[in-house]
Protein backbone atom coordinates (compact mmCIF):
# COMPACT_ATOMS: atom_id res chain seq x y z
CA UNK A 1 0.00 0.00 0.00
CA UNK A 2 3.00 2.60 0.93
CA UNK A 3 4.39 1.41 -2.46
CA UNK A 4 1.11 3.05 -4.49
CA UNK A 5 0.67 5.71 -2.35
CA UNK A 6 4.20 6.86 -3.05
CA UNK A 7 3.45 5.98 -6.69
CA UNK A 8 0.76 8.02 -7.10
CA UNK A 9 2.30 11.26 -5.37
CA UNK A 10 4.89 10.53 -8.03
CA UNK A 11 2.13 10.42 -10.51
CA UNK A 12 0.72 13.44 -9.73
CA UNK A 13 4.18 15.32 -9.81
CA UNK A 14 3.83 14.24 -13.55
CA UNK A 15 0.47 15.18 -13.57
CA UNK A 16 0.77 19.19 -12.41
CA UNK A 17 3.59 19.48 -15.04
CA UNK A 18 0.96 18.71 -17.56
CA UNK A 19 -1.52 20.89 -16.64
CA UNK A 20 0.85 23.86 -15.93
CA UNK A 21 0.67 24.05 -19.69
CA UNK A 22 -1.84 26.26 -21.36
CA UNK A 23 -4.87 24.19 -20.70
CA UNK A 24 -7.86 23.97 -23.70
CA UNK A 25 -6.44 26.58 -25.49
CA UNK A 26 -8.16 27.56 -29.00
CA UNK A 27 -6.80 26.72 -31.93
CA UNK A 28 -6.00 29.27 -34.81
CA UNK A 29 -8.16 29.62 -37.53
CA UNK A 30 -7.55 27.79 -40.46
CA UNK A 31 -5.36 25.27 -38.74
CA UNK A 32 -5.97 21.33 -38.28
CA UNK A 33 -7.05 20.05 -35.13
CA UNK A 34 -6.45 16.16 -34.62
CA UNK A 35 -7.48 14.25 -31.20
CA UNK A 36 -5.77 11.45 -29.46
CA UNK A 37 -7.82 9.41 -27.63
CA UNK A 38 -6.52 6.87 -25.39
CA UNK A 39 -9.50 5.92 -23.31
CA UNK A 40 -13.58 5.82 -23.91
CA UNK A 41 -12.81 7.24 -27.08
CA UNK A 42 -11.15 4.25 -28.62
CA UNK A 43 -14.13 2.81 -28.94
CA UNK A 44 -16.60 3.37 -31.92
CA UNK A 45 -19.87 3.88 -30.43
CA UNK A 46 -18.61 5.79 -27.24
CA UNK A 47 -16.90 8.32 -29.78
CA UNK A 48 -18.85 9.06 -32.03
CA UNK A 49 -21.94 9.70 -29.42
CA UNK A 50 -20.14 13.40 -29.15
CA UNK A 51 -19.04 13.42 -32.73
CA UNK A 52 -20.92 11.10 -35.39
CA UNK A 53 -18.40 12.29 -37.88
CA UNK A 54 -15.13 10.45 -36.04
CA UNK A 55 -16.50 6.76 -37.21
CA UNK A 56 -12.87 6.33 -38.93
CA UNK A 57 -9.91 6.37 -36.96
CA UNK A 58 -6.11 5.78 -37.01
CA UNK A 59 -3.46 4.20 -34.96
CA UNK A 60 -0.88 6.03 -33.31
CA UNK A 61 2.06 5.46 -31.01
CA UNK A 62 2.45 8.49 -28.09
CA UNK A 63 5.90 8.45 -26.79
CA UNK A 64 6.70 10.75 -23.15
CA UNK A 65 3.19 9.83 -22.10
CA UNK A 66 1.95 7.14 -19.39
CA UNK A 67 -2.03 5.66 -19.78
CA UNK A 68 -3.04 5.48 -16.04
CA UNK A 69 -5.73 3.80 -13.82
CA UNK A 70 -6.47 7.28 -12.07
CA UNK A 71 -8.80 9.50 -12.69
CA UNK A 72 -11.56 9.61 -9.32
CA UNK A 73 -14.99 10.16 -10.75
CA UNK A 74 -16.54 12.12 -7.64
CA UNK A 75 -19.93 11.33 -8.03
CA UNK A 76 -19.47 9.02 -10.44
CA UNK A 77 -18.01 5.73 -8.17
CA UNK A 78 -15.30 4.84 -10.36
CA UNK A 79 -12.24 5.22 -11.63
CA UNK A 80 -11.52 6.62 -15.14
CA UNK A 81 -8.23 6.54 -17.64
CA UNK A 82 -6.18 9.33 -18.08
CA UNK A 83 -2.79 10.33 -19.42
CA UNK A 84 0.51 11.72 -17.51
CA UNK A 85 3.47 12.91 -19.01
CA UNK A 86 6.39 9.98 -17.87
CA UNK A 87 10.24 10.09 -19.97
CA UNK A 88 10.52 6.88 -21.57
CA UNK A 89 6.58 5.75 -21.85
CA UNK A 90 4.65 5.29 -24.61
CA UNK A 91 0.87 4.91 -24.99
CA UNK A 92 -1.00 3.17 -27.77
CA UNK A 93 -4.02 5.28 -28.95
CA UNK A 94 -6.36 6.51 -31.93
CA UNK A 95 -6.56 9.77 -33.62
CA UNK A 96 -9.22 11.83 -35.91
CA UNK A 97 -9.90 15.33 -37.23
CA UNK A 98 -11.75 17.53 -35.74
CA UNK A 99 -13.43 21.19 -36.36
CA UNK A 100 -12.37 23.50 -33.54
CA UNK A 101 -16.14 23.79 -33.00
CA UNK A 102 -16.25 20.02 -32.51
CA UNK A 103 -13.05 20.04 -30.28
CA UNK A 104 -15.02 23.02 -27.67
CA UNK A 105 -17.97 20.51 -27.83
CA UNK A 106 -15.40 17.64 -27.22
CA UNK A 107 -14.10 20.18 -24.07
CA UNK A 108 -17.46 19.91 -22.60
CA UNK A 109 -17.67 16.71 -22.13
CA UNK A 110 -13.95 15.65 -21.17
CA UNK A 111 -14.75 18.91 -18.87
CA UNK A 112 -12.53 17.18 -15.88
CA UNK A 113 -9.59 16.69 -18.06
CA UNK A 114 -6.66 18.99 -19.50
CA UNK A 115 -6.77 19.54 -22.94
CA UNK A 116 -2.90 19.78 -23.86
CA UNK A 117 -0.92 20.06 -27.28
CA UNK A 118 1.33 16.72 -28.43
CA UNK A 119 4.52 17.36 -29.89
CA UNK A 120 4.29 15.64 -33.68
CA UNK A 121 8.08 14.81 -32.59
CA UNK A 122 6.97 12.58 -30.28
CA UNK A 123 4.03 10.91 -32.33
CA UNK A 124 4.45 7.44 -34.53
CA UNK A 125 1.76 6.83 -36.83
CA UNK A 126 2.64 3.12 -37.62
CA UNK A 127 4.53 3.95 -40.68
CA UNK A 128 2.29 5.61 -42.65
CA UNK A 129 3.10 9.35 -43.31
CA UNK A 130 0.81 12.03 -41.81
CA UNK A 131 1.36 15.90 -43.15
CA UNK A 132 2.19 18.24 -39.67
CA UNK A 133 1.80 21.61 -41.19
CA UNK A 134 0.05 23.86 -39.92
CA UNK A 135 -1.29 20.26 -37.72
CA UNK A 136 -2.38 20.56 -34.10
CA UNK A 137 -2.50 17.25 -32.02
CA UNK A 138 -4.71 17.43 -28.86
CA UNK A 139 -4.81 14.65 -25.80
CA UNK A 140 -6.75 15.32 -22.58
CA UNK A 141 -4.78 14.97 -19.82
CA UNK A 142 -4.91 14.15 -16.39
CA UNK A 143 -6.02 17.02 -13.63
CA UNK A 144 -4.46 16.73 -10.18
CA UNK A 145 -7.05 17.31 -8.27
CA UNK A 146 -8.84 13.71 -10.03
CA UNK A 147 -5.45 11.81 -9.44
CA UNK A 148 -6.11 9.01 -7.27
CA UNK A 149 -5.22 5.02 -7.42
CA UNK A 150 -8.63 3.11 -7.57
CA UNK A 151 -10.17 2.25 -4.22
CA UNK A 152 -13.19 0.77 -2.71
CA UNK A 153 -15.15 3.72 -3.18
CA UNK A 154 -14.13 4.67 -6.70
CA UNK A 155 -12.93 0.84 -8.43
CA UNK A 156 -12.19 0.42 -12.06
CA UNK A 157 -15.57 -0.23 -13.81
CA UNK A 158 -16.01 -3.75 -15.98
CA UNK A 159 -18.19 -1.79 -18.40
CA UNK A 160 -15.43 1.00 -18.70
CA UNK A 161 -12.67 -1.36 -19.47
CA UNK A 162 -14.79 -3.07 -22.33
CA UNK A 163 -15.38 -0.28 -24.03
CA UNK A 164 -11.72 0.78 -23.96
CA UNK A 165 -10.61 -2.61 -24.66
CA UNK A 166 -13.41 -3.24 -27.59
CA UNK A 167 -12.25 0.02 -29.14
CA UNK A 168 -8.34 -1.35 -28.93
CA UNK A 169 -9.71 -4.86 -30.54
CA UNK A 170 -11.89 -2.88 -33.25
CA UNK A 171 -8.63 -1.26 -34.38
CA UNK A 172 -6.11 -4.17 -33.78
CA UNK A 173 -8.90 -5.93 -36.56
CA UNK A 174 -8.99 -2.57 -38.71
CA UNK A 175 -5.73 -2.49 -39.30
CA UNK A 176 -4.19 -5.87 -38.79
CA UNK A 177 -1.73 -4.51 -35.95
CA UNK A 178 -1.82 -7.80 -34.07
CA UNK A 179 -0.32 -6.56 -30.45
CA UNK A 180 -2.71 -3.75 -30.37
CA UNK A 181 -5.05 -4.78 -28.17
CA UNK A 182 -2.20 -6.82 -25.73
CA UNK A 183 -0.31 -3.60 -26.58
CA UNK A 184 -3.63 -1.34 -24.79
CA UNK A 185 -3.32 -3.78 -21.74
CA UNK A 186 0.91 -3.08 -21.37
CA UNK A 187 0.80 0.54 -22.07
CA UNK A 188 -1.61 1.42 -19.37
CA UNK A 189 -0.40 1.43 -15.24
CA UNK A 190 -2.81 1.44 -11.92
CA UNK A 191 -4.63 -2.06 -12.75
CA UNK A 192 -5.68 -3.02 -9.09
CA UNK A 193 -7.86 -5.27 -7.61
CA UNK A 194 -10.48 -2.71 -6.93
CA UNK A 195 -12.31 -3.72 -9.96
CA UNK A 196 -16.13 -4.40 -9.81
CA UNK A 197 -18.06 -6.39 -12.49
CA UNK A 198 -20.67 -4.17 -13.66
CA UNK A 199 -21.56 -5.53 -17.16
CA UNK A 200 -25.46 -5.92 -17.74
CA UNK A 201 -25.81 -9.45 -18.37
CA UNK A 202 -22.70 -10.12 -16.24
CA UNK A 203 -22.79 -13.88 -16.16
CA UNK A 204 -24.32 -14.18 -20.07
CA UNK A 205 -22.64 -11.49 -21.99
CA UNK A 206 -23.18 -12.16 -25.38
CA UNK A 207 -24.66 -9.19 -26.74
CA UNK A 208 -21.26 -7.58 -25.75
CA UNK A 209 -18.85 -6.96 -28.21
CA UNK A 210 -15.52 -9.13 -27.73
CA UNK A 211 -16.64 -9.95 -24.24
CA UNK A 212 -14.98 -13.17 -23.71
CA UNK A 213 -11.62 -12.15 -25.94
CA UNK A 214 -11.61 -9.61 -23.47
CA UNK A 215 -11.90 -11.79 -20.22
CA UNK A 216 -9.15 -13.77 -22.14
CA UNK A 217 -6.77 -10.83 -22.37
CA UNK A 218 -7.02 -9.31 -18.86
CA UNK A 219 -6.83 -12.75 -17.52
CA UNK A 220 -3.60 -13.82 -19.14
CA UNK A 221 -2.33 -10.86 -16.83
CA UNK A 222 -4.06 -10.11 -13.66
CA UNK A 223 -4.71 -13.85 -11.43
CA UNK A 224 -7.28 -11.33 -9.56
CA UNK A 225 -9.61 -10.55 -13.00
CA UNK A 226 -11.97 -13.81 -12.80
CA UNK A 227 -12.65 -13.39 -9.02
CA UNK A 228 -14.59 -10.58 -9.45
CA UNK A 229 -16.11 -11.13 -12.38
CA UNK A 230 -19.62 -13.28 -10.72
CA UNK A 231 -19.95 -10.70 -7.55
Amino acid sequence: MMKQFLFFIFLIGFASASVAKDCNIKPKLGSKNFIIGYGSLMERDSRISTNPAAYRVEPVMIKGFQRIWGHNGKNYKTTFLTIIEKQDAQVNAIFYPLSIQGLQKLDEREKSYCRVKVDTNNLNFYGRNVKAHNTNFWVYAANPARLQEPSESHPIAQSYVDIFLNGCMQIQQEYKIETFAKDCVETTSGWAEHWVNDRVHARRPFQLPNAYKIDQLLGKYFNHYYNHKFN
